[in-house]
């Protein structure tokens, strides 16, 4: 059995998970509270304006009040509102924020590393968001949006676009949306990113995938009573007809893929599904950086990279679909970039994971993949 210790750690904490739902508020300024070493690992996830207050030993020895009213200070002046997100140095100290903070309209998120993983942080800020529903609004809330989602910005455009195809105005985006907003959500929410869902009003379903978008649109359409969503079905068939065509010309050539593949639980079963139906592929494992649910594949929980080293020369995949940290082990197998961090490339097109638009593009990142490792052999 392997071992439970946390060797070589790959899945960020609950601070940067909260730091990562807070900022996508646009008039929410967000302050690190903590060392710069906090600051500028969240800064490399986080693709929106984050601040800190950048603390010292000086600061850790007698005191950051000053420090972080200095800070608070600043920002009250730029936003309608601030939140600090307490890191773990300043949380084991246990100074009392609030008291130092009582004249400013100020959140505060304790989320030290310590406390959990990078999904328990964005639960955590959602909870001392506490979200509200305003049950005459009308639309759909487009959740998951998770700005250190490499598919944050991508998977925001798809389900706008798929809504707007299905006559429904897009209510609150949780989280890339103001604050206000998040006050005035509607009663149902649809998931761009089935690994963070805030929990607000009842879930339609997940656009990640062919089948779960077909789910998730019948399911809307028995809670909008406005909703047309025959252009969407439509739009999901075509998709799905490219998707079998282009694989069977594939299968005529090679051998169906054995693949391994590493996100967030919600994320790779949708993928790991959609590669078992259109490509007859073998799902040898899935490593799930969250906690795991039904399935119908093989999954074991990891975040940490002698796991997944370990995994990948026991099954030997074809193809290893997962993160900049997965591709240093991957060896001679094909490689698809899918969750974060993925280094090392130019990302400039923001590409959707959700969607027809996040189907087709998966499944051609995978074919041009294994057809260029096959070729290269």
């Amino acid at each position: 059995m392997h071992d439970a210790g946390c060797i070589n750690p790959l899945w960020p904490c609950a601070m940067t998970g909260a730091v990562a739902c807070l900022a996508g508020f646009s008039d929410l300024g967000v302050i690190v509270h903590g060392s710069s070493g906090c600051y500028y690992y969240t800064e490399t996830l986080v693709p929106v304006p984050v601040h800190s207050t950048f603390l010292v030993e000086e600061e850790v020895i007698f005191g950051a009040e000053r420090r972080l009213r200095e800070v608070v200070g600043d920002l009250a002046a730029m936003y309608s509102r601030v939140a600090v997100v307490n890191t773990c140095v300043p949380s084991v100290i246990g100074e009392d924020i609030r008291q130092f903070l009582e004249e400013y309209d100020v959140m505060i998120v304790d989320a030290p590393g310590f406390s959990g993983h990078l999904e328990d942080g964005w639960k955590n800020a959602i909870d001392t968001l506490a979200p509200g529903v305003d049950e005459q609004r009308q639309g759909v809330n487009i959740d998951g949006l998770f700005s250190a989602d490499p598919f944050y910005h991508g998977n925001r455009m798809e389900a706008e676009r798929l809504l707007a195809m299905a006559g429904i105005p897009p209510a609150t985006r949780f989280c890339a949306d103001t604050l206000g907003a998040a006050y005035r959500a509607t009663p149902v929410s649809v998931a761009a990113n089935p690994d963070f869902r805030s929990g607000v009003g009842t879930e339609a379903g997940s656009l990640v995938g062919i089948k779960p978008l077909k789910s998730c649109f019948s399911r809307i359409a028995a809670l909008c009573s406005d909703a047309d969503v025959g252009p969407v079905m439509e739009a999901v068939d075509e998709a799905e007809e490219r998707i079998v065509h282009t694989c069977d010309r594939h299968l005529r050539r090679f051998d169906p893929p054995a693949a391994a593949i590493f996100s967030g639980f919600g994320q790779a079963d949708a993928v790991a599904t959609m590669l078992r139906d259109y490509l007859d592929a073998e799902i040898a494992v899935i490593g799930s950086r969250n906690r795991t649910g039904p399935s119908a594949f093989k999954v074991e929980e990891t975040r940490d990279l002698d796991h997944i080293a370990a995994l990948i020369a026991r099954h030997a995949p074809d193809l290893v679909i997962g993160s900049a940290y997965e591709e240093t082990v991957a060896g001679g197998a094909a490689f698809v970039p899918l969750t974060l961090p993925m280094r090392g490339r130019v990302i400039l097109a923001h590409r959707p994971l959700a969607g027809t638009e996040g189907a087709l593009g998966i499944m051609e990142s995978v074919l041009n993949a294994c057809m260029d490792t096959k070729q290269k052999k």
